[in-house]
């Protein structure tokens, strides 16, 4: 696995994690530490307990594994516009998720794309909190 990635362009590097391109428009999360893989296992655990309306805001997780220590994941390539129109839809979205009993911590630009359809999508959600009854 390592020889793998070593030959994989890093596109993110972040505390615990490094994320690279697989370059199948999907990339992948490894965990460096064990806050890492925590962070894996979160996203994993919120992603598959969100209702489709929250979900759709998700980052799409393809795949996991090796004890949550990697995390392929869609790759969304359209960037967050800093604008007053996005700024107020990222408002709205956070307010969704709340009251859907998800706490969504980090959301900054760096953590947001859009679908091809203008629709907010979060690709970094491993310190959100999941409040929803299971």
């Amino acid at each position: 696995m390592k020889k793998k990635i070593k030959k994989m362009k890093v596109i993110g590097v972040g505390k615990w994690r490094v994320v690279l391109d697989l370059g199948n428009r999907r990339v992948i999360k490894v965990a460096k530490s064990k806050n890492g893989i925590s962070s894996n296992k979160q996203e994993v655990i919120v992603y598959k307990s969100a209702p489709s309306r929250i979900k759709k805001h998700l980052g799409t997780i393809k795949k996991y594994g090796d004890g949550y220590r990697i995390l392929v994941m869609k790759k969304y390539n359209r960037m967050f516009p800093r604008s007053k129109k996005y700024k107020r839809k990222l408002f709205a979205l956070r307010g969704t998720f709340m009251r859907n009993g998800i706490i969504p911590h980090d959301l900054n630009s760096n953590n947001l794309r859009l679908k091809n359809n203008g629709l907010i999508v979060i690709i970094d959600y491993g310190n959100f909190e999941n409040r929803r009854k299971k």
